[in-house]
């Protein structure tokens, strides 16, 4: 009898222990929708409000750049030209590692940032991709990456869900799974990030129908260029800040509520954030080492000795 219930007991625990890892289609939708901007490049964009995906046709993919092309494929379950056949595991291995099902890169996919999805959050996004509503719609291939540049974030190990009742180690997955590192340091005059200014900003963008792009020579002429802010604790970044005014200017899309944030922010996107999650965020941020960088986007261009480009703030840095 006592063997018994020491049986049934462990086959609750068993039960328990399967229950807390099961994938959570509401997790996978609020990462999808948020933190990881999975619809920003899979979906067409609202001619209205073009930082918004279309709803009724979420998830279906999209031509980013014709010219080249580079391509964001359906990721809806449509049989044919979505995910319909796809494997869990192969829909992970695209998440994470940046692979297709061909085995072949996916080209401008932020592979090295989703890296470190817990193997939780990663299924609870396959779990959600497989409620959207199936839509058939054939797209090219992406072209071929032809040449690459360094990325500042290295593919890495998926992290524990465990580690993440951290309230710093949180942020800083949140913040991977955001680009925030990505966006927030510029680069050298070669297109490599700058590996001294990690989170110093003074990334260039413009923005183009509504929605940001990374500056580059032949962008349009006479199109406003803003520069990413430095997110770092020195005086030339956001020390001032606070939990609330972090929160507020992200829930908002204006700093403290006040100055609007350039389009070139997907602050849409990240709003959807929990506050709590918010404000891990921003207490792995107060724990960056400062970086000296004065950017401003309130100001005209001058240049940077700091960065060696031009923008707002730029002469102030010596």
């Amino acid at each position: 009898m006592v063997k018994a219930k020491r049986m049934l007991l462990a086959a609750i625990l068993v039960a328990a222990a399967c229950t807390r890892e099961s994938p959570s289609v509401a997790r996978g939708a609020y990462l999808a929708n948020g933190v990881a901007r999975c619809f920003w490049c899979h979906s067409p964009l609202d001619n209205n409000n073009p930082a918004y995906p279309k709803p009724e046709l979420l998830g279906s993919g999209d031509v980013l750049d014709p010219d080249t092309p580079i391509v964001a494929g359906n990721l809806t379950p449509d049989v044919q030209t979505g995910l319909g056949n796809w494997k869990d595991a192969e829909i992970i291995r695209a998440i994470r590692e940046g692979v297709g099902r061909d085995g072949h890169p996916l080209r401008a996919h932020p592979g090295s940032y989703y890296s470190v999805m817990t193997d939780h959050d990663a299924a609870s996004v396959v779990a959600y991709l497989r409620t959207l509503k199936p839509i058939r719609k054939p797209l090219p291939k992406s072209a071929p990456q032809v040449g690459s540049r360094d990325s500042i974030q290295p593919y890495v190990a998926p992290a524990r869900t465990k580690d993440l009742d951290d309230v710093t180690a949180r942020g800083a997955y949140l913040a991977q799974l955001g680009e925030c590192l990505g966006c927030h340091t510029t680069t050298t005059l070669d297109g490599n990030p700058a590996q001294d200014m990690r989170f110093g900003g003074g990334r260039l963008f413009f923005v183009a129908n509504g929605v940001g792009n990374e500056y580059y020579s032949g962008a349009p002429k006479d199109t406003p260029i803003f520069a990413s802010a430095n997110l770092t604790p020195h005086s030339s970044g956001i020390p001032y800040y606070t939990e609330n005014v972090f929160v507020k200017t992200i829930r908002s899309g204006r700093v403290n509520g006040v100055r609007p944030l350039s389009a070139a922010m997907p602050w849409i996107f990240f709003r959807s954030m929990t506050d709590a999650d918010l404000r891990a965020v921003f207490a792995y941020l107060k724990t960056l080492p400062p970086v000296a960088h004065n950017v401003s986007n309130a100001e005209p261009p001058t240049f940077c000795r700091r960065c060696k480009r031009s923008h707002g703030g730029g002469a102030s840095n010596r």
